[in-house]
């Protein structure tokens, strides 16, 4: 089977000069940029679109089904990623133009979604089209679901929630699913794949505080604003209590090889050296966010003009939700901390999804494949800060087998997800859509 490596750069290339940018208001998305997404992939994939069933789902989610000859046992394998991006920024600052897909003379393409995510659609549809050129069909059926706003965290018209309600109402099952993040990664000299198997919640709440306002010239003692200043201020002074959870013991413990000092010798035992770790995470971002349910202020809003004291004064938060935990606690922790008069209520949000299994056929096929790929690799199951489509799908996967990974090596050369100048190393593509045409192929086979 031959990996053409130019060719993976032209499809991908093909989907980044598409500015398919996500709304968060579902009546401002952009259906047309969508729409010709669509029709790139039927001119650049025209076996998989032969071959495979494709539907439109919601506005423009897309569907596909590869069905299988039967002969296996394994309920339908999910792959997932999303066709959106987030805004490109202020396009001066970029290197190239953020819908360009400049490939530069290091083999580096420049544009906005080249690493999140239209790598994992190119690498899905560039594998299935080789597969089915090399005359393969699946023994099971694979189905790929390809929202169109996971970078706006759901709300309404989310599309992830539409496409699961559908595959629910036909009664249809995964035995794995997979979607981006994750990944192989060379620390000191050795590769690490990092296989996601839990992700945090996540939560935008509003607070604000309600006042007379008038004229900046006559002012009470406390303004709208300073009230609530004063209730963001204990927020961040009474955080959540910290908690290990188990798959964070398991992640701590699988770091320990490529970790130094004070932190190596605490996640050796995590639980025996709780405390300590405690205290790290009153210090510590990256130790603080793997314990903690987070809520960070990020947005501020008062009067429209210098000179009148607002009326109404807000602040939106963020939080990342520790799985095990609930927004009904994340509010409980909040009555209990805000002084009188802030108010709150939820933006959007949703609770942890369920935590998958490091002890499945499905975990095990991608240590297999990829420790064929990488010999000696080190496998370190973790948890996601962020969130994915995935979480829409955990009640459709029984063998609670979500995983976020993808099969690309993390390079010097990729980087920039959400930023300008976001970048990907195109050395990387051939091995990617390798992963995805070994699980394919493997996937239903025996253990």
């Amino acid at each position: 089977m031959k990996y053409d490596k130019d060719l993976f750069v032209k499809h991908l290339q093909g989907m980044v000069q598409i500015p398919t940018v996500s709304s968060a208001d579902p009546e401002k998305t952009r259906v047309d940029d969508f729409l010709a997404l669509h029709k790139y992939l039927e001119e650049a994939y025209p076996l998989v679109h032969k071959t495979l069933s494709r539907e439109v789902i919601g506005k423009c989610a897309l569907l596909y089904i590869w069905k299988g000859t039967g002969k296996s046992g394994k309920l339908p394998l999910l792959m997932t990623a999303h066709q959106d991006v987030v805004p490109e920024g202020d396009h001066a600052m970029w290197k190239y133009p953020p819908f360009s897909g400049h490939v530069d003379e290091e083999g580096v393409m420049w544009g906005r979604g080249c690493t999140d995510s239209k790598c994992n659609i190119q690498a899905y549809l560039d594998a299935i089209e080789l597969l089915i050129a090399d005359g393969f069909t699946p023994d099971h059926d694979i189905y790929l679901a390809f929202g169109y706003n996971e970078e706006i965290m759901g709300g309404p018209g989310a599309a992830g929630q539409i496409i699961h309600d559908e595959l629910k109402a036909r009664g249809v099952q995964f035995g794995m699913a997979i979607d981006e993040c994750g990944g192989i990664a060379e620390i000191d000299g050795k590769n690490v794949a990092t296989v996601i198997v839990c992700e945090k919640g996540y939560a935008d709440y509003e607070f604000y505080v309600e006042d007379p306002g008038g004229h900046s010239a006559f002012p009470p003692v406390h303004t709208a604003l300073g009230k609530l200043g004063h209730g963001i201020w204990e927020l961040e002074n009474n955080r959540m209590d910290p908690v290990l959870i188990e798959p964070v013991i398991r992640e701590m413990k699988a770091r320990v090889p490529f970790l130094q000092g004070e932190f190596a010798e605490l996640c050796k035992d995590p639980k025996a050296n709780w405390e300590r770790i405690r205290e790290l995470a009153e210090t510590e971002k990256s130790v603080n966010q793997m314990v903690r349910t987070t809520t960070a202020a990020t947005m501020a809003q008062g009067s429209a003009q210098a000179n009148i004291l607002p009326e109404r004064a807000s602040v939106v938060a963020n939080s990342r939700l520790l799985p095990g935990q609930t927004l009904e606690d994340l509010e409980a922790h909040f009555k209990k901390v805000l002084p009188e008069g802030v108010q709150f209520r939820l933006v959007k949000g949703h609770n942890p999804p369920a935590i998958s299994t490091t002890d499945s056929y499905g975990y095990r096929l991608i240590q297999k494949i990829i420790s064929e790929m990488y010999p000696g690799v080190t496998f370190i199951p973790s948890m996601l800060a962020g969130g994915t489509d995935s979480r829409y799908y955990c009640d459709l996967t029984p063998t609670k087998s979500v995983y976020r990974f993808t099969g690309i090596k993390s390079s010097a050369k990729t980087a920039g997800a959400h930023q300008v100048n976001e970048h990907i190393d195109t050395g990387i593509l051939c091995d990617n859509v390798r992963f995805y045409v070994e699980l394919f192929k493997g996937y239903g086979d025996a253990e």
